[in-house]
């Protein structure tokens, strides 16, 4: 895969006095004919430059298009871009803080990108719900790829969420440093207040706009179950589902970064294939 040249941008917009969201760049010196504008919108404790992601997304520029890469405003990741310094906002964060951040990203910097015709957003995991709903909700977005996506955002018992109402906060472990994060009941009432709303397969039909959803077999964090449930709504010429065999919830790749793997470049590949394929649909 080509290496392309990274503008030497890190930079940051504001969604209000409070909350900024940080994003990198990364582009060639030429496109292809079919460049797209690409938006990566990380997971849940997931941040632009965890582990492989600023490769992968330098791969996917490699191949002609603009990417942007952020994190969120309220992911708990901030000046420090590659710890949780900001725990506080982690706590709070919901989709329609997700939602707001896409809306101040599109409005602010890809719409002053040139000769830029939509955007194609790419989400990993919770990332893939959060462009699901941007889709439905904007004429400007031309395509969503989900990698590792739950079909809903709330998948824990009815005694985890009895526990998280009589403590008023639920206990988030990180897996990489132990690191003991909490999320605010507010987070529940949010979702349980907005469940309509937050409805990504119902999106994600709504947008009308092709849809690549990748899955690994062995992902052990989110069943591949929901890839067909995410898509169930989707027009049958609009749809591609992809099943990567063997292949885990960060498709083999891990943070520190530790090189490429098999399964990030089928991904890779087949990304490369469909967003060639986008503008002609």
């Amino acid at each position: 895969m080509a290496t392309p040249k990274v503008l030497p941008l890190q930079g940051e917009v504001s969604v209000d006095a409070t909350r900024t969201i940080r994003y990198s760049l990364f582009c060639t010196d030429s496109n292809s004919p079919n460049s797209q504008s690409i938006i990566f919108i990380p997971g849940f404790k997931g941040f632009k430059d965890w582990g492989g992601w600023p490769w992968f997304c330098s791969q996917l520029a490699g191949f002609g298009h603009r990417v942007l890469s952020l994190n969120p405003s309220m992911c708990g990741v901030g000046p420090a871009l590659d710890q949780f310094d900001e725990p506080e906002k982690f706590a709070k964060q919901t989709l329609s803080h997700d939602i707001q951040d896409m809306n101040v990203i599109l409005d602010a910097v890809i719409s002053g990108f040139s000769g830029n015709g939509g955007s194609v957003l790419v989400g990993h995991s919770r990332g893939g719900l959060v462009a699901a709903l941007t889709a439905g909700q904007r004429s400007d977005v031309t395509g969503v790829v989900s990698i590792g996506t739950p079909h809903d955002l709330v998948r824990i018992s009815p005694e985890e969420i009895r526990m998280w109402r009589e403590e008023g906060k639920r206990a988030v472990v990180n897996a990489r440093t132990g690191e003991v994060l909490f999320q605010d009941l507010s987070v529940l009432e949010d979702y349980l207040e907005k469940e309509d709303s937050y409805d990504a397969v119902s999106a994600l039909g709504s947008a009308e706009v092709p849809a690549l959803g990748i899955h690994g077999t062995s992902d052990l964090a989110v069943s591949e179950d929901s890839l067909e449930i995410l898509h169930s709504k989707v027009r049958p010429d609009l749809t591609k589902k992809y099943l990567l065999s063997d292949g885990g919830h960060t498709l083999g790749l891990s943070h520190p970064y530790a090189g490429p793997h098999a399964h990030a470049e089928e991904a890779l590949s087949v990304m490369r294939t469909w967003l060639e394929e986008v503008p002609s649909r």
